[in-house]
């Protein structure tokens, strides 16, 4: 059966025999149909578009051997010449001869699952994998763990904060302040007058509460918007820059490096945050004397600012980076006469603040 199915279509007829053959065998109509509709925008290019098909297979074979991605130009000119509608078979009818660069269906269902793979959008999942009741001052609570993990990607990091029932009060309210149209369909978890602490009803509010992130984040204005996206850090980075400021670098480093690997998941578009957190990691490092690791993260900031020639921390950030390159032995001729040309534009540069004069006035509450 699989050998008359996987084998190559060589006219209309033959697409109509593999139709009729799919009915017959039982087989899924829908997923097998759209790989033959792929098959026959292949065909109906034939000589025309050969080196364009030729292209496409070996990227394909490439690609299912894991040696090369698909070029994303390739496809595109293959789509381009398989633009001509049922209506034109009449006009041209296929040739009997089949080219040696016509795809089977086993090649193009490679492909299909290769392209499907890469245009896999990357979203956020939130899991609230744990709970913890805590008791201080005279007051009882329970905490959720709540987990930002990427699907769609291999997601190594394990960003995580903890945040308690008035914490997600707080944030609807927020957002019911600014989104009320937006979240009309969405129930936020009602307060639980008795039984707080029984293990069920924890469970059944634990559940509500990733539910409603998980709403929330599917509403696009909502996941860009500041009171959605700093409800996950800026507890933390108020911490850890108050840390900083005290000289607990250890500490302060702690809260940050939990800190930036939320904002690399939650906050991508928005630059500056990245910017800032990376540079307030980088003074913990170098007054904690990890040189290497301050320049690593020196020159992920400095990575992130290359188009925004202006922006206040550019200067700074790329002359601690540039003083530590040199202190590690590391060639930095190239990075001295960015600097310089940079120091050039700059009209005042002599009273440009250092990275850490910038970094301690950052999140003052």
């Amino acid at each position: 059966m699989w050998d008359v199915i996987l084998g190559p279509i060589k006219d209309q007829n033959t697409f109509k025999e593999r139709i009729l053959h799919i009915r017959t065998s039982g087989l899924d109509i829908c997923n097998t149909v759209k790989i033959l509709h792929s098959i026959t925008q292949v065909v109906k290019t034939m000589e025309d578009y050969k080196q364009k098909k030729s292209s496409l297979k070996n990227e394909v074979s490439a690609a299912f051997y894991n040696k090369n991605p698909i070029k994303e130009e390739s496809v595109t000119e293959a789509a381009q010449g398989c633009s001509s509608d049922v209506s034109q078979q009449n006009k041209a009818p296929y040739s009997t001869a089949v080219p040696e660069t016509t795809l089977t269906t086993k090649q193009l269902l490679q492909y299909w699952n290769t392209m499907n793979k890469k245009v896999k959008p990357i979203r956020l999942l939130f899991e609230i994998p744990e709970t913890r009741t805590v008791e201080e001052q005279g007051s009882k609570y329970v905490t959720y763990k709540v987990v930002v993990i990427k699907s769609g990607t291999y997601d190594g990091s394990q960003a995580y904060v903890e945040r308690r029932y008035s914490d997600f009060e707080k944030l609807h309210k927020s957002i019911l302040r600014n989104f009320k149209e937006e979240i009309e369909g969405i129930t936020f978890p009602k307060k639980i007058v008795a039984g707080n602490f029984m293990q069920e009803k924890i469970v059944e509010r634990k559940l509500a509460l990733m539910d409603y992130l998980g709403q929330l984040y599917a509403i696009k204005d909502i996941r860009e918007s500041d009171e959605f996206i700093e409800f996950f850090f800026l507890p933390e980075v108020q911490e850890g820059y108050n840390c900083l400021r005290s000289g607990q670098y250890t500490r302060a480093l702690n809260c940050l490096l939990n800190v930036l690997s939320l904002q690399e998941k939650l906050c991508m578009r928005y630059y500056d945050r990245l910017v800032l957190t990376l540079s307030a990691i980088s003074v913990c490092c170098r007054d904690l004397g990890n040189l290497e690791d301050a320049y690593q993260f020196c020159e992920k900031g400095g990575l992130i600012l290359p188009n925004h020639s202006h922006h206040r921390y550019l200067i700074p950030l790329l002359k601690v980076q540039l003083t530590l390159g040199n202190e590690l032995g590391k060639d930095m001729r190239h990075l001295q006469k960015k600097v310089t040309e940079l120091e050039e534009q700059c009209s005042c540069q002599s009273n440009l603040p250092s990275l850490k004069e910038l970094v301690v006035q950052e999140y003052i509450q």
